[in-house]
């Protein structure tokens, strides 16, 4: 069985969670619910659950106050998986944390899936970074993530995306250059980073480059074209790619 805990303040979406974890998850218990950030704290701190279903935005509280309340404790230690409505900002803080989360209203097919790797995670000590990058980048004034998280075969890593010189593609996996001259290799596709990164003046000139456009020092135009950042690295640039390029160094 996979314990789980719901905190949400709304009563009805509760209701409605618990009824498709009761149908389409009956491998689930509902070990508890809650409706605010005090009463959540010690529901999960009493029953000690393998997941919470977190709600972000609670009536005037925020979910966020609730990890930093568990996190003091060293016995509990369960999967999250925030539930949100469209908040753009929010959901972009949970993919940079390598965080899971599901939109109102839930998909059947998507809250499956979440159990399931609740399940294969059951037994494993969690990794408090993700986390804390979480709650950090949420907390930044700006409302631009400051970091993410990039998991690899040895753990996960926490990088500031101003250390992030570009990206390229390898396959299914990616590998991240810094600016310190050392690199990541990430256990996700370009496109997954591309998805995240395009926002934050990162442009992929190539289908198999993303480049942080801060570490541009010159676009060469011939040899097919093609930019030399400040590593010293030269970039392709992809013919189609071109025009919107030249359109963005206008603006630079």
């Amino acid at each position: 069985m996979v314990k789980v805990v719901i905190v949400d303040d709304e009563q009805n979406s509760r209701e409605a969670l618990i009824g498709k974890l009761d149908l389409f998850c009956p491998e689930v218990e509902i070990a508890g619910e809650a409706g605010g950030v005090s009463e959540a704290i010690e529901t999960i701190n009493s029953v000690n659950p393998d997941a919470v279903f977190l709600d972000i935005k609670l009536a005037g509280e925020s979910g966020f106050d609730i990890l930093e309340a568990i996190s003091e404790n060293p016995e509990v230690n369960p999967e999250i998986v925030f539930i949100t409505a469209h908040d753009e900002f929010a959901i972009q803080a949970i993919k940079f944390s390598a965080l899971d989360y599901l939109l109102k209203p839930i998909d059947p097919e998507e809250l499956v899936k979440a159990i399931r790797k609740i399940e294969e995670q059951k037994g494993i000590p969690k990794n408090a970074a993700n986390l804390n990058v979480l709650v950090e980048n949420i907390r930044q004034a700006s409302d631009s993530p400051k970091k993410i998280v990039v998991p690899t075969s040895d753990g996960m890593h926490i990088i500031k995306l101003s250390d992030i010189v570009r990206l390229e593609s390898s396959s299914n996996y990616t590998t991240f250059f810094l600016n310190n001259e050392k690199s990541l290799l990430a256990s996700k596709t370009l496109k997954e980073f591309d998805n995240m990164l395009s926002g934050y003046n990162f442009n992929r000139i190539h289908k198999s480059h993303l480049v942080n456009m801060n570490f541009l020092k010159r676009y060469v135009q011939t040899d097919g074209g093609y930019l030399i950042l400040e590593d010293g690295s030269k970039i392709p640039v992809a013919n189609r790619k071109k025009e919107q390029l030249i359109s963005i160094l206008k603006n630079m």
